[in-house]
């Protein structure tokens, strides 16, 4: 079968493959509160839908390579939210990213078509079906359930990811982002950790643009959005008591 290639960021998934009837007639899942797939990566993929939650609890940055918003979950090469067991951290927002795994949308590009696909590596899926997995199709082969909250959600993702990549590219348009390293010392004085290789927003730069430019963010809810991204540089101390913890 034709592997597919993923519309956003194929972050964690290592053999995401269609859903199909002829594939998946017997497959099933066990959807389990598992985060340990996201357990080695300091950064997520976020939506700008995120932003007024995500700010909360993590620094909100930009990749260099497509300028993605991120959230930076770690200083080093570790998720400091995801516990010993697989659970996330409590209170601490759940990037949805992370909550639609192991589902997500590909493109075929042969197709043009976008297709709801699995990560066959996941824990809890069975190609052959679990008697305490979530059957993909009923005896009609139709689709169940879970495949349709699954599509539900990755269609809801994907729309949202559209509208993040117009915000993103407006902010390049403007220049707004910047490169930047974040150097912290840990509470016991002892070490310093450096994080960089990602982009923010130019405080100084934001506060020059023209104000008919500011209404034009401001109509497209982007000021907002650009106010939660800055006021999460006060995440990166919180970041920096999780290391020492760890």
């Amino acid at each position: 079968m034709t592997q597919a290639n993923d519309t956003e960021q194929a972050q964690f998934y290592k053999n995401p493959m269609p859903i199909s009837l002829d594939r998946h007639r017997q497959s099933s899942f066990v959807p389990a509160h598992d985060s340990s797939f996201a357990q080695e990566t300091n950064s997520i993929v976020l939506n700008a839908g995120e932003f007024i939650e995500a700010a909360k609890h993590y620094p909100i940055v930009f990749t260099q390579n497509n300028a993605a918003p991120v959230a930076i979950v770690g200083l080093e090469s570790s998720n400091y939210f995801v516990e010993k067991d697989g659970s996330w951290k409590t209170g601490a927002y759940v990037p949805a990213y992370v909550r639609k795994y192991p589902f997500i949308f590909m493109e075929i590009k042969e197709q043009n078509s976008l297709l709801l696909c699995i990560d066959e590596n996941s824990k809890g899926f069975s190609l052959e079906g679990d008697k305490n997995g979530q059957a993909f199709y009923n005896e009609d082969d139709q689709p169940t359930e879970i495949i349709q909250s699954a599509l539900n959600f990755c269609n809801l993702y994907h729309q949202h990811h559209l509208a993040t990549v117009e915000f993103c590219n407006a902010l390049q348009a403007e220049n707004l982002l910047v490169p930047n390293t974040t150097t912290l010392t840990l509470l016991e004085g002892q070490r310093q950790i450096s994080l960089g290789g990602f982009l923010m927003i130019d405080e100084k730069k934001f506060a020059e643009l023209p104000d008919e430019k500011i209404l034009e963010f401001h109509k497209k809810g982007w000021l907002a959005l650009i106010h939660f991204v800055l006021m999460s540089v006060s995440n990166w101390r919180s970041l920096a008591n999780l290391a020492t913890a760890k």
